[in-house]
C-alpha cells in the first residue's frame, strides 16, 4: 500500500506555494477528522469537505486515506520531537541537553494521548512504523552527534547504531503505550527514559 506523496509531476507540484498550502490544508483536516471518526471509517469525500477541496485536488497528492493519514502524522511527529536547532548548537552541557530531549519525549506521548485512537491504529501498520522510526532515528542521530561533539563516549554513534538502537526502543515503547489505557503521560516518559543506554547523559548518576 502507497504511504507517501506520489512521485513524478505531483510530487514537482509540491514546491509551488499553493500546492503546499493546499496540502497542509488537507493534512490539517486529516488529524482534526482523526479526532472524531475512527480511521477504518474516514472517507476521502470527509477529507474534502473538511479542507475545502475537491476529490480531484486529493487524487493528486494520495491515493487513499490511508496514505493521506500516514503523512499527516509522519510529519506531526516530527513537529513533537523536534529540538530548538538553536538550543542543540548553543549547547555546552551533555545533561541540560539530554534534559531537553527527555522533556520532548514527554511532548511527543502528549501529542500521542491527544489522538490515541490514531496513532494505534497507524502504528499497526509496519510501512507507517519504520516511516516513523526513519523519522525519529534521524533525530536521534542529530542527538546523538550533539553529545559526541560535547566528549560523550558514544558506542555506534558514527555508524548510525546508537541512534537505531534509541529509536527504536522509543517507537517500540510509544506504540505499546498507545495501545494500551494508561493515561499518565509523565510516568510514561520516565518508563522509557528509565530504559536508555549508559552512555545517555545523565542515565546512571553516582548513588550516595
Amino acid at each position: 500500500m502507497t504511504t507517501s506523496i506520489r512521485s513524478g509531476s505531483a510530487a514537482a507540484d509540491r514546491q509551488e506555494p499553493r500546492a503546499m498550502r493546499t496540502r497542509e490544508k488537507v493534512l490539517g483536516a486529516v488529524r482534526a477528522a482523526l479526532t472524531e471518526v475512527p480511521l477504518d471509517e474516514l472517507t476521502v469525500a470527509e477529507i474534502c469537505r473538511r479542507a475545502g477541496i475537491h476529490r480531484v485536488t486529493f487524487y493528486g497528492h494520495w491515493s487513499d486515506v490511508r496514505a493521506a493519514a500516514d503523512d499527516a502524522f509522519a510529519e506531526e511527529l516530527d513537529r513533537l520531537a523536534a529540538v530548538d536547532e538553536a538550543f542543540v548548537a548553543a549547547a555546552t552541557d551533555p545533561v541540560a541537553l539530554a534534559s531537553r530531549y527527555e522533556q520532548q519525549l514527554a511532548e511527543q506521548l502528549r501529542g500521542i494521548h491527544e489522538q490515541r485512537a490514531a496513532w494505534s491504529a497507524l502504528l499497526e501498520s509496519p510501512s507507517f512504523a519504520r516511516r516513523v522510526l526513519e523519522r525519529l532515528e534521524a533525530r536521534v542521530q542529530l542527538a546523538v552527534d550533539a553529545f559526541v561533539a560535547l566528549g560523550v563516549p558514544v558506542p555506534g554513534a558514527a555508524n548510525g547504531i546508537a541512534a537505531a538502537h534509541l529509536a527504536g526502543g522509543v517507537v517500540a515503547a510509544s506504540a505499546r503505550w498507545a495501545r494500551g489505557g494508561d493515561d499518565d503521560v509523565e510516568a510514561a516518559a520516565a518508563a522509557i527514559v528509565a530504559q536508555v543506554p549508559a552512555w545517555w547523559p545523565g542515565a546512571h548518576p553516582p548513588r550516595g
